[in-house]
């Protein structure tokens, strides 16, 4: 299950609602909370990631997208980390870290990215 997330803005992301310290369900998804919910996952699949954080993701093309980082799992093998993310517009995205550059605060590109997607 994946949903339309809500929208957020340079002064309002750091409040937008997100999972913290356990697995997604399916209700935090229908709650603008997670991009998706994996069934069964336990305590250990949460990855040690506080959010919500402005990251910037590197599509396949190329093209670099502001978000804030809304769940954080591990994968499956325990080499990195999937991430529930969402950009400006509500657009939900699901990345490795490898695709993921995590951010501790907005940078001039992560801004000038929300500005030019406006």
């Amino acid at each position: 299950m994946i949903a339309m997330m809500l929208e957020f803005t340079l002064d309002n992301w750091a409040h937008h609602p997100c999972v913290k310290g356990r697995p997604a369900i399916e209700r935090d998804v229908r709650e603008n909370r997670a991009i998706f919910a994996t069934a069964g996952s336990g305590e250990d699949s949460v990855a040690p990631v506080d959010c919500p954080l402005p990251a910037v993701l590197t599509r396949d093309n190329g093209d670099r997208v502001s978000v804030i980082i809304l769940q954080a799992q591990w994968s499956a093998d325990r080499s990195g980390y999937v991430f529930g993310a969402v950009d400006q517009n509500g657009k939900p995205y699901v990345a490795t870290s490898g695709e993921t550059l995590i951010l501790k605060q907005p940078t001039p590109e992560w801004t000038a990215n929300l500005e030019m997607s406006r």
